[in-house]
């Protein structure tokens, strides 16, 4: 205990920068209110409190703050032959908070086997009889899914239960007039036996303990003494509620006397005895509290409620809102109709055999006033404001007996009845407001000091806050975070939530990941494919990556139609948690639709298709829309757009860009050095398909979404482990790349980041052999080669077109040239219309023209000049009557002006 307590304590005054002040640590810094005012005991810390408690009222458990020292019990307590239950021991005093020395003998420690999963962990068993037992799994039980406790198979419907007390003392309560405990879970029967009351658990709230019931009834009956009474004290949930009152009433019917008790709910917490028992709150002054809460589930009506109500707050309230059965009631109490009703009982000779308790609760009964104000129950949950937009939310569970349903409201849906009520019925069915505004304030009042749940707008990975949010997971430095019943994650003390409902990402953390189809997608794929998964492994953590290297590449697929493009994409969004779907065309798209596409998500890809609009001979047919230089910014993580914001000032929001981007389409992308010096090219044919591929890729594509997405899932899992192993490979193979003359530095970090996330895929995700990977290594250093030298020379599109100028000017006479300056001049002068007329009747081919007026800006052969410039010349290339008519002219004599594109002569030296 000693060896966890210090680790403790330094944990606590590394995390909060804490003082000591003689037993107490002070000054601490909160974080939630970030001011010195955090403090808790020195020696024996347990909760960890802010001093402004109007203002913040931070508390946490040191357990949740020390959570992972919490965890694998085993390793710092190792089963020996002296102690062979070290690490049950320790979990049960140090992690549970108890007092072994009454349990010793009562459990053992254990070992448990997933023998799906291969996961083991020590257990702490408590045996039910000779044969059943319960045990609880104490070594990362995270990783079992819900399966963190387990019975043995014989336990199924026994009726059986478990208590630290002996049969006789349990029977004995019975003289005494007091109660037993029954519990649901065997830790917190332990605590509240600690706490001085008898309990037992009957491990689970859906088992009644009917055999257990017998041995007491028939043990009591030898003894020839009352049966105790009981007191069913489930969890504060739906199921711990629902089944308190059944077994209440079923135990009355079988002639026990019966009773019930229920922890509360701290903010919206449940807390159940265990947790109350580390957080000292089984005191014996709290125990009526707690019976009070149990008393008002098992009233039989709402005026028995009121009353049990009004009773325990002893006549100081005599008006108050309350919930009873799922419905929403307001108890009123008419004094002076109570005091005249209470002396005329007095005063009746007919009631002198009543107590006066009992003279009481008959005039209360009849002086009280119950109104039902809603007919079900309403419970603010936490406030959610965005600073971009300025909208607030309200997010309220809303629950009958039957359903239940948590919602948001405007401040404007919940200011007045006449907009509450339809708004409730539009959320759960036959719900019906019938109260008054005064009714509506009480509800406003209730929310006030509601919590504040941070939100992001967007799907993926919050820099922020160091986790990943999705519709039902997150993933916080590779810990799964289901979503609470609340409808946000509970991330160390943050609560947070995403309000993006798309794009709809699966996790499945409770099946291992087994990539038993890799060696069939690198069948299919193979270099390539392992290229193309680690690029988009590595989107997973692009965030990160940019934090360390400011920037993460870009990735074009493209290729022959038929290739595999599409199908290659939608296997990699259904191994990241997303079916059919593979990306979305900018050029169909309106300008919002596009940029909503690159906010919505974080640590993910952002997929272009069919950028380029090419007829059947490869000619663009359309303007593009979206020009690839805008992407520009995305690349190091920054805006694309900027919006202006509705607001009485000149706000702007520029949200940046959290994602990657993979561009898919036939042709290669034409754009400037800037866009192809930050993308990956990769070039996909028909080439080695066959019959027995089609079939294999088929088969790919029918492996169900839930065990595709495990890989993403345990990718992010291991996030530092793969970030850890991609930084220390990247700097070796950048430097790799600089030794064999790939010394164009973006391109060679661009290549060298994806051939570290190789590296790292191979370690931690797949089973790739050690040949494929160095074969796709050697693939990147050659597209690596191939983009610095295409680079280096001039675009495709520009060497087709003055190929085609080349050609068509070789074949022309002096006075019919294209060239609208002399041939022995520095400089060439073109008019671009002239030169598409003439090839289009010397059927030469050229790319789109408004294409090419982007592209010839980068020529390198014929250096660009200007654009637009006005030549005064006799030349008429394109117009054969009016070139005739000026040959008999006199020759070299200027006649018109021609808008020219000028570029330098590249021929003129070899002239000379």
């Amino acid at each position: 205990m000693y060896e966890l307590k210090h680790r403790i304590i330094d944990r606590l005054e590394q995390m909060f920068s804490f003082k000591t002040r003689g037993e107490w640590f002070r000054e601490g810094v909160c974080p939630q209110c970030g001011k010195k005012e955090l403090y808790t005991h020195a020696h024996n810390p347990r909760i960890v409190k802010c001093g402004r408690l109007v203002k913040c009222g931070y508390e946490e458990h040191f357990k949740d703050i020390c959570e992972d020292l919490f965890k694998d019990w085993s390793e710092y307590h190792p089963q020996t032959d002296t102690n062979p239950n070290a690490a049950a021991d320790a979990f049960l005093s140090e992690g549970r908070g108890f007092d072994i020395s009454n349990l010793i003998g009562k459990y053992t420690q254990q070992f448990y086997k997933d023998s799906n999963t291969g996961e083991s962990s020590a257990t702490v068993r408590f045996m039910l009889d000779d044969k059943n037992y319960w045990e609880r799994l104490i070594d990362r039980p995270e990783r079992f899914g819900n399966k963190k406790a387990r019975f043995n198979y014989g336990f199924k419907n026994a009726g059986q239960a478990w208590s630290v007390h002996e049969l006789d003392e349990l029977c004995r309560l019975g003289e005494k007039g007091e109660a037993i405990w029954i519990t649901e879970g065997i830790f917190d029967a332990i605590a509240l036996s600690q706490s001085g009351v008898k309990a037992i658990s009957c491990l689970s709230c859906v088992n009644y303990p009917s055999a257990f019931l017998k041995q007491i009834a028939d043990r009591c009956h030898e003894l020839k003494i009352d049966k105790p009474r009981l007191r069913w004290a489930f969890d504060n949930d739906s199921a711990g509620k629902g089944y308190t009152v059944k077994w209440h009433e079923r135990s009355r019917a079988e002639g026990w006397s019966s009773t019930a008790a229920q922890p509360p709910a701290n903010g919206g917490k449940k807390l159940d005895w265990n947790d109350l028992f580390q957080w000292d709150k089984l005191n014996p002054d709290q125990f009526p509290k707690y019976k009070h809460y149990g008393e008002l589930l098992i009233a039989e009506s709402a005026e028995d409620a009121g009353l049990l109500i009004y009773n325990f707050k002893q006549g100081r309230l005599k008006s108050f809102y309350f919930e009873y059965n799922y419905a929403m009631y307001h108890f009123n109490l008419d004094i002076e109709k109570y005091t005249k009703k209470l002396e005329k009982i007095e005063e009746d000779e007919n009631q002198d055999h009543l107590l006066d308790k009992q003279k009481r609760e008959m005039a209360l009964r009849e002086c009280q006033s119950i109104r039902q104000i809603c007919s079900s129950s309403i419970q603010p949950l936490y406030f959610v404001r965005d600073n971009i937009t300025d909208q607030s939310f309200y997010y309220i569970k809303v629950q009958s007996e039957k359903q239940q349903i948590v919602v948001n409201f405007t401040s404007d849906q919940i200011s007045s009845p006449a907009k509450l009520k339809p708004r409730l019925l539009g959320v759960l069915s036959g719900t019906n407001w019938k109260g008054n505004q005064n009714d509506v304030d009480y509800l406003i009042d209730r929310m006030k000091d509601l919590k504040t749940v941070h939100t992001v707008d967007f799907i993926g990975y919050s820099r922020e806050y160091q986790t990943y949010l999705f519709e039902k997971y997150a993933i916080h430095k590779g810990q799964i975070i289901p979503i609470n019943e609340h409808n946000f994650f509970k991330v160390k003390s943050k609560e947070l939530k995403t309000l993006a409902v798309s794009p709809a990402i699966t996790l499945n953390p409770k099946q291992e990941f087994k990539p038993s189809w890799w060696n069939d997608f690198h069948r299919v794929r193979g270099a390539k494919g392992i290229i193309a998964l680690a690029w988009w492994m590595g989107s997973y953590f692009a965030e990160q990556i940019r934090a360390m290297h400011s920037s993460y590449p870009f990735i074009e697929i493209v290729g022959e139609a038929g290739a595999g493009k599409s199908r290659l994409i939608e296997m990699m969004w259904k191994l990241s948690g997303r079916k059919d779907y593979e990306g979305f065309d900018a050029n169909k798209s309106t300008n919002v639709a596009v940029y909503r596409n690159f906010a919505q998500i974080a640590n993910l890809p952002v997929v272009l298709i069919e950028g380029d609009r090419n007829d059947v001979n490869g000619n663009a047919v359309q303007k593009s829309k979206f020009s690839w230089d805008e992407l520009k910014d995305a690349f190091n993580g920054r805006a694309i757009r900027s919006k202006g914001l509705k607001t009485a000032g000149n706000e702007t929001y520029e949200p940046p860009f959290r994602g990657a981007i993979l561009i898919s389409q036939n042709t290669a992308i034409q754009a400037s050095e800037a866009i192809l010096t930050r993308t990956l090219h990769l070039y996909f044919d028909r080439k080695g398909q066959s019959l027995e591929t089609k079939r294999i890729v088929d088969e790919l594509d029918r492996m169900e979404l839930e065990d595709a997405c495990t890989f993403m899932t345990h990718c992010l899992r291991n996030e530092d482990k793969i970030l850890e192993t991609y930084a220390s490979k990247l700097q070796s193979i950048e430097d790799h790349y600089h030794e064999i003359g790939i010394t164009h530095t973006r391109i060679a970090l661009c290549h060298a980041q994806v051939a570290a996330l190789i590296e790292a895929m191979t370690k931690h995700v797949l089973p790739i052999d050690l040949e494929d990977m160095l074969e796709a290594q050697e693939m990147l250093e050659q597209m690596a080669r191939e983009r610095v030298e295409q680079l280096n020379g001039d675009h495709p599109d520009v060497e087709k077109f003055w190929d085609a100028y080349e050609y068509l000017q070789g074949n022309r006479s002096p006075e019919w040239g294209l060239n609208h300056h002399p041939a022995d001049a520095q400089t060439v002068a073109i008019n671009l219309n002239e030169i598409y007329k003439v090839a289009a009747r010397n059927y030469q081919q050229l790319p789109e023209i408004n294409e090419m007026k982007k592209l010839l800006r980068t020529s390198r052969k014929y250096k660009f000049i200007e654009s637009n410039k006005q030549v005064y010349s006799d030349r008429f290339p394109a117009d054969d009557v009016a070139a005739v008519n000026k040959s008999r002219e006199v020759p070299g004599k200027p006649c018109r002006n021609v808008k020219c594109w000028i570029f330098t002569n590249p021929n003129l030296g070899a002239k000379k």
